[in-house]
């Protein structure tokens, strides 16, 4: 995910640079809550750059839930600690600056589980003026109504994080359904269209049409036919699986993009296909078929060009009996 990968590569370091300067710069002091606070962030950013994209969920919400527990544990053993007050204002002031930011920024960072984005930010608020309220106890020139103020700031940037995020997620939900078709829930042709307009590996594409669809709509109504429709797309889907991506380019047709595949491997692929789709039995024991036509794709053949050339292969297909795969001659 783009926004994790900015969290934990951009501002996670940048924080731990810019709180480590506040200690070293004008002038040095020790602090130890904060070395350790800046040792855990580096640490996280050091750990998301080794781990492979399936662990990234896990250091998301391994990560704040540190976070949480770190706060806790200062807001519970702070006085035992014994921090000088020269580190324990640098200590508030870095609480009081970065937990607005974190609450904002974990509003993105959790986008993709709201309920616990929300759970684990309005704790960091919680924790956060927990902490502030035991540090000002211990620091007579500072204001009871800090505390305060931090909560009221919190939950402000908490509403607003998560509205701009919510609008962001509809915003996205709505873009994602314009590139599916309603009735089969596949791709449609723009997706088919966009993915046209950029770089793709090396792979096989195929075109496919349904033999004599018009038959089974004139026979049996177009509810039948959208029924088998869907039918071939739930056999297109289970029998491509993860291999690829399917779409429905327009009434009975659909395209197969195989990316990686080679000639052969994508032709048994389809056969699958093939086979299914004519085993299978629809309203009235009505069966169908499929014609298909495969063309390779990849440099200096565009997938554009490619689908012209599957599609004339396709149309060899139906010239020379349907039901069958031919491939393009390239």
């Amino acid at each position: 995910m783009r926004i994790t990968r900015l969290y934990f590569r951009v501002l996670v370091p940048v924080v731990a640079m810019a709180i480590l300067w506040t200690m070293l710069v004008p002038t040095p002091s020790l602090n130890v809550p904060v070395l350790v606070f800046t040792g855990l962030l580096l640490l996280a950013a050091a750990v998301y750059s080794c781990l492979p994209p399936r662990w990234e969920w896990g250091l998301r919400l391994s990560f704040a839930l540190g976070h949480l527990l770190f706060l806790l544990a200062l807001a519970l053993f702070s006085d035992q600690l014994g921090i000088p007050h020269a580190a324990l204002l640098t200590a508030r002031s870095i609480v009081l600056l970065l937990t607005p930011v974190t609450v904002l920024a974990w509003s993105m960072l959790f986008f993709d589980r709201p309920r616990i984005g929300r759970l684990l930010s309005f704790s960091l608020a919680l924790l956060a003026t927990l902490l502030t309220v035991r540090w000002n106890a211990e620091l007579p020139e500072a204001s009871s109504a800090t505390s305060v103020l931090l909560l009221i700031i919190c939950l402000v940037t908490h509403v607003f994080g998560w509205a701009v995020t919510g609008l962001q997620r509809r915003l996205t939900l709505g873009e994602r359904h314009a590139r599916l078709d309603a009735l089969t829930g596949l791709l449609n042709r723009r997706a088919f269209e966009e993915a046209c307009e950029g770089a793709a590996p090396p792979g096989v594409l195929a075109v496919l049409d349904i033999d004599h669809f018009k038959q089974v709509n004139d026979r049996h109504g177009h509810e039948a036919g959208d029924r088998v429709l869907r039918s071939v797309a739930d056999v297109l889907l289970d029998t491509v699986g993860g291999c690829g991506r399917v779409y429905r380019w327009g009434g009975e047709e659909f395209a197969v993009c195989l990316p990686d595949a080679c000639a052969a491997s994508a032709h048994d692929l389809l056969e699958q296909v093939r086979h299914e789709v004519a085993r299978r039995s629809f309203i009235g024991g009505q069966h169908v078929t499929l014609s298909i036509g495969l063309s390779a794709y990849g440099p200096g053949l565009p997938l554009r060009r490619a689908f012209t050339l599957a599609d004339a292969a396709l149309r060899s297909a139906k010239a020379t009996g349907r039901d069958r795969i031919v491939v393009a001659a390239v």
